[in-house]
């Protein structure tokens, strides 16, 4: 007997597979990717279906082509709440001091530890106190992107469709 799973569910299930085996850098560099793929996916969900649309999400100097532009586009449109805004904001951030630097960043002290303890603690309430700052991510980037890889299918529903508009210039 086939056990059915939605498709989403099975991308969680790889992702973290893969995102638990992760160093340190690779933990903020595939978090933030994904976050980044959720969002461009969740915007083109939310446009009308043109390449006007495509073209602000993707190619070469998309104007929404950045993780920063595209979680302030999706919080701006209203695709994703406050907290969820937050909590990109601070792994872009994350990612950033992984990226910017080739040595001595980890988890374990800084300001990305500080960062890390800046994310909503997601997991049993009882490992709180013992929660590092790199389970402190694997455990809002579990439950953020739970939420995330619905999120498109969810905004399709309201996509946008191209208006037509009187103009009294053009006898409409």
């Amino acid at each position: 007997m086939a056990i059915y799973s939605e498709p989403e569910v099975e991308a969680l299930g790889i992702f973290l597979s893969e995102f638990n085996r992760e160093s340190d850098r690779g933990a903020a560099l595939t978090a933030a990717a994904v976050l980044d793929d959720r969002l461009a996916e969740i915007l083109a969900a939310f446009f009308t279906d043109t390449t006007s649309a495509k073209e602000l999400i993707s190619g070469f100097n998309a104007p929404l082509g950045s993780l920063a532009s595209r979680a302030a586009a999706a919080h701006a449109l209203g695709l994703i709440q406050d907290n969820e805004f937050k909590e990109i904001t601070l792994i872009r951030k994350i990612r950033n001091e992984f990226g910017h630097s080739w040595k001595g960043v980890s988890f374990s002290a800084g300001r990305v530890a500080a960062l890390c303890n800046q994310l909503p603690w997601l997991g049993p309430k009882e490992h709180e106190v013992t929660a590092t700052p790199r389970s402190r991510l694997n455990a809002a980037m579990a439950i953020l992107l739970s939420d995330l890889l619905w999120r498109a299918r969810l905004v399709s529903k309201q996509r946008r469709s191209m208006s037509v508009w009187p103009n009294k210039s053009r006898n409409g």
